[in-house]
């Protein structure tokens, strides 16, 4: 994925903005008031909102995907998100603000929906495949040297600045599209604010019970793995695609919590499975582990 291919696609998921906001601007002397913005079937509308509050939250949908194509870490599959999102809102705004004021069946106009999210499709091709890396192998650390009477525990907090704006902009998008729709959405706005307080700041500690993950906001622990579970710890880095992304993920036989690219904890647990932790400095977490873990 080169530089121009990033800036390419980038532009892609800004284009269904532009069309958005040309459509609005050259529709808007024959736009109705109230658009239809809601079918159950292949029937008439049944939802029906504010032309331009709907126009207004089709952008600001919009506006979000772009802003978070500029943040997320740049690879093929999150920018293609980006694109299903941006050319999925703008599919939604071409097919109510194109249907006939007078017979609101959708009919053909679904294929603008279908469209814009298939907009993903040209930004995965555009941004290019992803160039394999080589992760290194895990670093094995020395264990610390302690003595059968001594007590020891470290604890960190690791931050996720861009999870959080991630999370604030859906969070404000949704209530601006609840605000506006037809459609009470405003359930669906516990998904960004849990996944910011969760996620958005992570105390890791570690010590003769284990290792335990607690949400730095809440101050609720999340995810703890006793001591005796614990086979033995290594440092390595962590690259986010090959632990399922983002965040706090489970695939088979691994778990991770990722907050961004780089080093991590990893451990070796009774069970054949594995845990990530994405930290600044996790030799020193695993020498201590390896010390309580052979004491």
């Amino acid at each position: 994925m080169t530089r121009s291919r990033i800036w390419a696609a980038l532009i892609l998921i800004w284009l269904p903005l532009a069309v958005t906001a040309f459509t609005w601007a050259a529709w808007s002397d024959r736009l109705p008031d109230r658009l239809p913005t809601h079918w159950s079937g292949t029937g008439p509308a049944d939802g029906f909102s504010d032309a331009t509050g709907f126009a207004v939250a089709i952008l600001a949908v919009g506006v979000a995907a772009g802003v978070a194509a500029l943040f997320v870490p740049r690879t093929r599959y999150l920018l293609a998100a980006c694109g299903a999102v941006a050319g999925g809102a703008a599919g939604v705004w071409l097919a109510a603000a194109s249907t006939d004021p007078v017979d609101t069946r959708l009919g053909w106009r679904f294929l603008w929906l279908v469209a814009g999210i298939g907009w993903a499709a040209v930004v995965a091709v555009v941004a290019g495949p992803q160039p394999g890396g080589h992760t290194p192998p895990p670093v094995t650390v020395t264990p610390l040297d302690l003595s059968p009477t001594e007590r020891a525990a470290w604890s960190t907090t690791q931050r996720a600045p861009l999870l959080l704006t991630i999370s604030v902009i859906a969070a404000l998008v949704i209530a601006v599209v609840a605000a506006a729709g037809p459609v009470e959405i405003w359930p669906v706005l516990a998904v960004p604010v849990l996944t910011g307080l969760v996620f958005g700041r992570v105390r890791v500690t570690v010590d003769r019970r284990g290792v335990r993950l607690v949400a730095g906001l809440l101050d609720i622990p999340f995810k703890t793995v006793p001591l005796k579970d614990i086979v033995r710890a290594d440092a390595t880095e962590i690259n986010p695609l090959e632990w399922g992304g983002w965040g706090y993920r489970i695939t088979p036989g691994r778990s991770a919590l990722v907050l961004r690219k780089g080093p991590g904890l990893v451990l070796y647990l009774t069970n054949g499975h594995l845990l990530a932790i994405t930290m600044d400095d996790p030799r020193t977490p695993a020498a201590l582990l390896g010390a309580l873990v052979s004491g």
